[in-house]
């Protein structure tokens, strides 16, 4: 069985709950995302549905999604707003 490296952009973001916090994954070429009480845990269960992902793809016969970029940058800006707002 020939088998493939594929690359795959993933993001976490930490959200809190009634009980603390939970990371959330998310994998947007592919529309899928998981979670875990840690990065590393959310990171872990997003690879294995990643891994279900196409092999249901490849089941199914369709395509596999096109691989996300190598080089990718994600910055986070404080941005000054003069007007009072409502932030949910």
């Amino acid at each position: 069985m020939k088998k493939n490296l594929l690359n795959y952009r993933i993001l976490v973001e930490k959200e809190k709950t009634k009980n603390g916090y939970v990371y959330v994954s998310y994998v947007p070429s592919l529309g899928i995302s998981d979670f875990g009480k840690n990065v590393d845990e959310a990171v872990k269960n997003t690879e294995k549905a990643i891994k279900i992902y196409l092999e249901t793809l490849v089941e199914l016969k369709n395509d596999i999604p096109e691989m996300d970029a190598e080089e990718y940058f994600v910055v986070n800006k404080q941005v000054k707003f003069n007007t009072p707002i409502a932030i949910a």
